[in-house]
């Protein structure tokens, strides 16, 4: 009964991960379309406007600056949600492998749904910075640590211990295993 539950859970857990997966990479080659012709627009706004006014200029590249900053968190998540997938790939082919052991195999669901559960902390989290004022946000949860990517010029401490209080509320872990980094504009 309770291999049963697990069982349900963890296939539950998949859908809900396939799901996002789609999600993102919807959301993601729908931003490299506009990134792109945004480009290409803004290229051509930043040649025009060089011969109106440099502030308007500048205010250009601050943009093109965004964006490509917008893209480097894209492409991390789109990385992190390779590597997932391809992870639970190997697991759901371990659990569903009639040859395997039974032990294997309920090590592998339990794995299966590890990551699952540590997939849905990094959002949540990634989520909550993102309500504390910041632009974006990536979270990584490995090994009982936290790394945590801000997309932001440069961090206050008072900054840090926001970002720090958060992640440990909600993984549990020590303010030493939470690593924050800035990523500039």
């Amino acid at each position: 009964m309770m291999y049963l539950k697990k069982k349900s859970i963890a296939i539950a857990s998949l859908v809900l991960l396939i799901a996002i997966a789609f999600v993102i990479n919807y959301n993601y080659q729908n931003g490299i379309n506009k990134n792109t012709s945004s480009k290409n627009s803004l290229n051509s706004q930043l040649m025009d406007n060089s011969k109106v006014s440099n502030s308007s200029s500048t205010n250009d590249q601050s943009e093109a600056a965004t964006t490509l900053s917008n893209g480097l968190f894209a492409s991390y998540r789109q990385d992190r949600d390779i590597n997932r997938s391809r992870s639970l790939e190997a697991l759901q082919e371990i659990v569903n492998n009639k040859n395997t052991s039974q032990e294997t195999r309920d090590e592998a669901q339990k794995q299966i749904i590890k990551l699952t559960e540590t997939n849905q902390k990094e959002l949540i989290l990634e989520n909550l910075i993102k309500a504390k004022g910041f632009q974006d946000a990536i979270v990584l949860i490995d090994n009982n640590t936290a790394n945590v990517i801000v997309q932001a010029d440069k961090l206050s401490a008072q900054e840090v211990a926001k970002i720090q209080d958060v992640v440990s509320q909600q993984t549990g872990f020590p303010l030493d295993n939470i690593k924050i980094m800035n990523r500039m504009n």
